[in-house]
């Protein structure tokens, strides 16, 4: 009943909503007037989580409602087999993206607060769209053994007398070479100790950047209070992340040990499935900019006369959200050149 509610129920509705939330965020920063080279990774952001989402509520969340829910029967038993052998390394590539891409705007706003100077000509929207090019290019390399780590077998059901399908590891998967290299020290590696190790030292640099910059808040610019605004935002979008994403690591860690609590791994793809959903929600609680061309975009609000679109996403002013803060945002002045604008 507990993997029934937490992986069938709750994630399924959690994926579902995080789903749209991830679309509309990609339709939104799509727009001309939200051109900007973070923007363009949170783009590549929304995508992949969208993409994780996709797969985790087809493999785990419709899967598991099928065991309970008559009309899942045949998806759980005849359609799924087939399902899980694309959409777990789909997933797997798409996860591989979305925590590279977290690390690629952390880097941002480490350039952007702690090396201002270097900012113009190092964040730009050229750039970012290389930089997701090369995140789409690793994560599909680094993952192609995945393709074949599932094996498909037709098996004789008992209560239906009937065939049915089961999925199954591979011998190419079990191999304990493979496993123990592949599976367990390089997937930790790639996925958890070099991003966690990436994202803890480049945020205590920015937090000690606005601690530094809030001492002196008098004497800063209107723009250096948007940047510092947008660095804690970012510090919490990463503290959301290492939360969601602590017990995979220790999950994972304990597979070394060949230790495994079913309890810990419902969880913990609950969590990971939860990280993929709340950007859009952050994005709507900080982002100014983002809410109104949401509210008018869908929800059919007008536009004032004196609201023009024509910057990125706004945060409140960094005295209100010292709890949060977002990305780093650019957009094109008059003259073609990138200034720094707020999510």
């Amino acid at each position: 009943m507990f993997e029934f509610v937490t992986e069938g129920v709750i994630l399924t509705l959690l994926g579902f909503m995080g789903i749209i939330g991830n679309v509309i965020s990609l339709i939104i920063l799509s727009k001309p007037e939200m051109r900007s080279s973070v923007n363009c990774g949170l783009q590549g952001l929304a995508f992949f989580d969208t993409i994780v989402l996709i797969s985790s509520v087809t493999m785990l969340g419709l899967h598991k409602l099928g065991y309970k829910m008559a009309i899942l029967y045949r998806y759980t038993f005849e359609v799924f087999p087939f399902v899980v052998m694309v959409a777990y390394p789909v997933g797997l590539i798409a996860q591989t993206g979305s925590v590279w891409t977290t690390v690629g705007v952390t880097v941002e706003r480490y350039v952007a607060v702690c090396h201002p100077l270097k900012a113009r000509f190092l964040c730009t929207y050229r750039r970012a769209r290389i930089f997701n090019l090369l995140i789409v290019i690793f994560a599909v390399c680094y993952n192609i053994p995945r393709f074949w780590e599932i094996n498909v077998t037709e098996v004789m059901d008992p209560v239906s007398n009937g065939s049915v399908y089961m999925a199954k590891p591979s011998e190419f998967r079990m191999n304990k070479l493979y496993y123990k290299v592949y599976y367990i020290w390089l997937y930790l590696f790639v996925m958890y100790f070099i991003p966690f190790l990436a994202l803890a030292v480049l945020n205590i640099f920015i937090w000690r950047a606005v601690q530094h910059a809030n001492k002196d808040r008098q004497l800063l610019t209107r723009r250096e209070e948007k940047e510092i605004g947008l660095a804690m935002m970012l510090i919490c979008v990463v503290s959301i992340f290492f939360v969601c994403n602590i017990l995979a690591l220790l999950i994972n860690i304990l597979e070394l040990f060949d230790l495994f609590v079913p309890a810990l791994v419902r969880v913990s793809n609950l969590l990971v499935t939860f990280n993929s959903s709340i950007n859009f929600v952050i994005y709507c609680i900080f982002g100014q900019k983002f809410k109104k061309m949401f509210l008018h975009m869908f929800c059919g609000f007008r536009r004032t006369k004196n609201q023009s679109f024509t910057s990125t996403l706004q945060v409140t002013h960094t005295e209100t959200v010292r709890s949060g803060g977002s990305p780093k945002v650019k957009s094109l002045t008059p003259n073609g050149a990138l200034q720094s604008s707020s999510l």
